[in-house]
């Protein structure tokens, strides 16, 4: 699996930032998303290889 360096998040694509910020915020706060919001940014995080595939996620 891929690292990814916080410090060079800039130098990675905006729709990865993002994702990023999403499962952080997700992770450390538990805000309420929706399956959708989820998939879409994990998705993003599996396709670069910093999140292993989540089996157990339905698609939307």
């Amino acid at each position: 699996m891929k690292k990814l360096d916080l410090n060079n998040i800039e130098d990675e694509p905006i729709e990865v930032q993002q994702a990023v910020a999403f499962y952080t915020s997700h992770t450390i706060n538990k805000v309420r998303v929706t399956t959708e919001e989820r998939c879409k940014h994990y998705s993003i995080l599996e396709e670069v290889g910093l999140l292993e595939p989540l089996k157990s996620v339905v698609e939307p």
